[in-house]
């Protein structure tokens, strides 16, 4: 049986041995599956290790999330470094030798979350570990400010790792980021450390060995601040006062005049403020571009975003193990006729499901990469083109940004 999903030509169709299984184009009998690069995915998450909210319920299952996203065309992943920890852990994960042989080829950023950005301080901070203290993290931009001894030798460290992976020539490092400002979560780190550490950040990147190198950017209910330090780059200014010591660290002299390469490309990814907002970051820079997933179409002002934003500008992900699709979403009505490929357990599951079913199995409320194809159907169906049109356009987009896929894998 076959159906076309909504209106954009998607075909769902299940056949012998093949789930759901959604086809970019069809000829002469010989199904050929769409393409993606996923260019948010969290792998480093402990909810990958069968860790949740600090609590052990399954053993790693990476293998079989990645085999689930190249059976679906995931056919490359931008693995997200968030703090200094996990962005080693992410160039790690994409060197694996035992992960190599997935199908989906494994890319990595390098950069400190505006959640994390209490590691300039010192703090124990990752993605996982909020401080839940809003008065600690407002005290610790001032004590950063006063006292920036600890913050450079962090920043040393960015730039050492940056520098070390460049000098390696490793194709798989994609982007600086993910780096950023988030007002919507203050408990993991305040507005002032936020601000401070985004910019000395993006000076950082405008110091390394290769001042091209994409970024990878976040930005969640702070457009106007957010779009404000970004042109401040974009036009380009001097520093007079260099506070945390950004030029012994780059070996370069006083006073340091920062301005982005003119053909340096950024993606604001998982992008979910309003037209107002898109235009204003579209309007940064032609090359400017915009990342959506799950969390980026749920409302009927995202989805108003989706129909807006210019297909090739446009980049595609799942912010794993976030951001997926849900029912309640203004985005669902969009996957009319698709079936999901794999069943879901709950977490405290998982274990119990037989070595053979491990495959066809995901856990309940953890987004995958696998899940990429929904995101391409309802952006599809929104803008009322076809899916292989947006696949291979917004593929091309990816490979642009981010880099191609290596032949040799």
């Amino acid at each position: 049986m076959v159906r076309w999903c909504a209106r954009a030509g998607v075909i769902c169709q299940r056949a012998a041995g093949v789930a759901g299984e959604v086809i970019c184009e069809k000829r002469y009998g010989v199904r050929r599956m769409c393409s993606y690069y996923d260019i948010g995915l969290n792998l480093t998450d402990p909810m990958y290790r069968g860790v949740y909210n600090g609590k052990q319920y399954h053993e790693s299952d990476v293998k079989e999330v990645l085999a689930r996203a190249s059976e679906r065309g995931v056919k490359c992943a931008l693995l997200t470094g968030s703090s200094l920890v996990e962005s080693r852990d992410a160039v790690e994960l994409a060197h694996s030798d035992e992960l190599s042989g997935s199908g989906t080829q494994l890319k990595y950023t390098v950069g400190v979350h505006p959640c994390c950005v209490n590691e300039f301080a010192n703090q124990d901070a990752t993605i996982d570990n909020p401080s839940h203290d809003e008065a600690l993290n407002q005290a610790l931009g001032r004590k950063v400010w006063e006292n920036p001894q600890q913050s450079h030798l962090k920043l040393r460290e960015l730039y050492d790792l940056i520098e070390e992976r460049l000098a390696s020539k490793d194709a798989r490092f994609g982007a600086v980021g993910e780096i950023g400002l988030d007002y919507d979560r203050f408990y993991y780190s305040g507005k002032e450390m936020q601000r401070i550490f985004f910019e000395e950040q993006l000076k950082l990147s405008c110091l390394i060995s290769n001042p091209k190198m994409p970024l990878f950017l976040h930005m969640r209910n702070c457009c106007d601040d957010f779009v404000a330090i970004m042109k401040k780059f974009i036009d380009g200014f001097q520093d007079e006062e260099d506070r945390f010591g950004l030029a012994s660290i780059a070996g370069v002299e006083r006073p340091v005049f920062y301005k982005f390469d003119p053909e340096r490309m950024f993606v604001t990814h998982s992008f979910t403020g309003s037209v107002g907002d898109l235009e204003k970051i579209l309007a940064l820079s032609p090359h400017s571009y915009i990342g959506m997933n799950g969390c980026s179409l749920k409302s009927e002002e995202n989805i108003d975003c989706a129909e807006a934003v210019p297909i090739e500008r446009l980049l595609l992900e799942t912010d794993a193990p976030w951001c997926d699709i849900r029912r309640t979403h203004s985005s669902f009505r969009f996957l009319t006729g698709y079936e999901p490929p794999y069943r879901s357990v709950k977490r405290d599951k998982l274990s119990k499901v037989s070595q053979d079913d491990r495959l066809k199995t995901m856990v309940k409320g953890r987004n995958e990469p696998c899940t990429m194809e929904q995101v391409a159907i309802v952006v599809a169906n929104v803008k009322n083109i076809p899916l292989k049109h947006l696949v291979e356009t917004v593929w091309d987009n990816s490979c642009r940004v981010y880099g191609g896929v290596s032949t040799s894998g």
